[in-house]
């Protein structure tokens, strides 16, 4: 018997639950966030009300916010949400959370202009279907964009780096890599981007949904960044990963 969609959401749910309160020492989710303002300044040059889909402990929306736009960052996970919210405030930062399922967006046709995500389309169980949604809200001439990356290869090499990276996140994060380190295996497979995705297959997915004007932009540039700040066994573990940006436009 498979497993029901509801059922692998709650799972997902519960996972990043558990991981809100450990979420940002991992270097990848919270580094260089002045590198990220720039680039996010590059790519919103007008004060626009922005959907952050996925926003997990807030790092893009609270960065958009002070960059001045009106944010609204939506997570299904109500534990990542609550450390959201405890930075904002702490931050002097308006920034409206609220729990949401990026397939299902609880929102009206055309209610913003931009929507964004970072490192989201993995944890998707239907990726087609939440890049329709999020090309919904978008007004026309909008614009949505993705981070994401390839994160995993089954290779030796690449299992031994894992392997490595574990160990690094036990000695520098203080937690058990081994524990609820990523979904179980009757997860991952419900998800088509686990592993990490390639830029080609998101923007024939944008295609798809309706947007136009598809671009790629290589963010290598912002891991190398990232990773040359870390300890060597970070920089081993996790070295070598396609990073990119993908940007597309709601035909008006």
């Amino acid at each position: 018997m498979g497993i029901e969609m509801s059922d692998v959401k709650e799972k997902i749910r519960e996972y990043w639950d558990l991981r809100g309160k450990d979420y940002d020492k991992s270097p990848g989710h919270a580094s260089l966030p002045e590198v990220w303002r720039d680039v996010l300044a590059s790519v919103f040059e007008r004060r626009m009300q922005i959907l952050d889909v996925g926003t997990g402990t807030g790092f893009l929306a609270l960065i958009l916010a002070e960059l001045g736009h009106e944010v609204v960052g939506i997570d299904l996970s109500k534990g990542m949400l609550e450390v959201a919210k405890k930075k904002a405030r702490k931050l002097g930062v308006d920034v409206e959370f609220k729990l949401g399922d990026a397939e299902n967006l609880p929102f009206d046709d055309c209610s913003f202009d931009a929507v964004i995500c970072r490192h989201l389309l993995w944890t998707l169980p239907n990726p087609q279907k939440a890049i329709e949604e999020w090309s919904r809200v978008v007004r026309d001439g909008g614009k949505v964009v993705a981070i994401d990356g390839k994160w995993l290869d089954s290779s030796p090499p690449a299992k031994l780096r894992r392997f490595i990276g574990r160990i690094a996140v036990a000695v520098y994060e203080r937690r058990n890599p081994w524990k609820n380190y990523h979904y179980r295996k009757e997860i991952n497979k419900m998800l088509p981007f686990y592993g990490g995705s390639d830029p080609e297959k998101v923007a024939e997915m944008f295609g798809r949904a309706g947007l136009s004007d598809i671009s790629v932009k290589d963010l290598s540039w912002i891991r190398e960044m990232m990773l040359n700040s870390q300890p060597f066994v970070y920089r081993l573990a996790w070295g070598g990963r396609n990073y990119f940006m993908i940007e597309g436009f709601k035909r008006v």
